[in-house]
């Protein structure tokens, strides 16, 4: 006797194994974009409002969207271009000055103290010269990069463009495709609002607030041009693992070797105990009040995100932790709601 071979099983299992198999490709594919990828979800989701409100004046979405993506180049490609060449030039002239610091007078005091002949200006200018390797390498491998930079810029700027115009309709896909009741959904969504909007807006307070006590650091202690600064370091500011420090820790040690001791130190101490600090305190308390997420998930949402995401992880740490947290709450209350109807 024949086995009877079970087709309608056999294709589901066939179904379920291609897809599984599709899906990671297509993943894999387009992993290396995930950055481009993500930055563009928030790009679009920031300045959909803009688009919605220029399509009503302009009433063609596609040069609406264009115009968009366009104004987004604007806003992102001046103020990076402003804050480069203020860092280059600036960065010129306090290498030269450094490089002319004579610290002789150190050098005997502290022969003096040891009983050995100690030469600083030989370990400073050898500490310059590795420097300047350093700064060179890393100027080579960013002219390097740049084409990879430039697709990726592109990506993100094409996905964001179609994103404004089809989003509306994958949002509606997207809440018709998820199995949760209506209430469920309607929570989710509200949590991804308000954690992408408490992100970004903590993010862009905080870096003002810290240019703006930053300058006034720079102009107390006889920083020249303490407002230009003061622009770059909000740009510096909203960029992680570089900070408002990339501006006046420099400018403290330019004061110090330039023999203003109390300028110099009096920069540093501010800047370490207020100029620091700002970003520790008020990011998560923004984050935290508007998404209704504990500091220390806001935290380890920010760091985590940027290990795995890079700079986007500012705001999608914090959001993933905040997505998890509600779906282990939908958890809890069917698990309640079932043991509520056996008992």
């Amino acid at each position: 006797m024949r086995n009877h071979i079970d087709v309608k099983k056999h294709s589901k299992y066939f179904f379920t194994g291609s897809f599984i198999v599709i899906l990671a490709i297509s993943l894999y594919i387009l992993y290396p974009f995930r950055t481009s990828l993500l930055a563009s979800v928030l790009l679009a989701y920031i300045f959909y409002p803009v688009y919605r409100k220029l399509k009503t004046v302009v009433k063609n979405r596609t040069i609406a969207a264009f115009s968009i993506s366009f104004f987004i180049i604007l806003i992102t490609a001046i103020p990076i271009l402003f804050a480069a060449n203020a860092i280059v030039n600036e960065s010129v002239q306090f290498f030269y000055q450094i490089r002319e610091i004579d610290l002789s007078e150190f050098s005997q005091m502290i022969s003096k103290y040891f009983g050995q002949n100690i030469d600083l200006n030989f370990y400073f200018k050898d500490i310059l010269n590795n420097l300047s390797i350093s700064i060179m390498q890393g100027a080579s491998n960013f002219i390097i990069a740049l084409p990879g930079r430039v697709l990726d810029a592109f990506v993100m700027l094409f996905a964001t463009f179609y994103l404004f115009l089809d989003g509306k309709y994958l949002i509606h896909r997207i809440n018709d495709s998820i199995p949760l009741k209506d209430d469920y959904k309607e929570k989710l969504f509200k949590k991804f609002s308000d954690v992408i909007f408490a992100t970004v807006y903590g993010v862009i307070v905080t870096a003002v607030i810290q240019g703006s006590i930053g300058a006034l650091g720079l102009w107390i202690f006889g920083i020249e041009s303490p407002i230009v600064w003061g622009l770059v370091m909000i740009i510096a500011a909203m960029i992680p693992f570089v900070g408002p420090a990339f501006i006046w820790f420099p400018a403290a040690l330019a004061k110090i070797f330039a023999g203003e001791s109390f300028n110099g130190f009096g920069l540093l101490l501010y800047g370490l105990l207020i100029v620091s600090t700002i970003d520790n305190v008020v990011r998560p308390k923004i984050i935290g009040s508007r998404g209704k997420m504990h500091p220390v998930l806001v935290l380890l949402g920010v760091l985590g995100g940027l290990k795995v995401f890079g700079l986007v992880g500012v705001v999608f740490g914090p959001l993933i932790l905040a997505i998890t947290m509600v779906f282990l709450e939908f958890y809890l209350s069917e698990k309640h709601d079932i043991k509520r109807q056996k008992d």
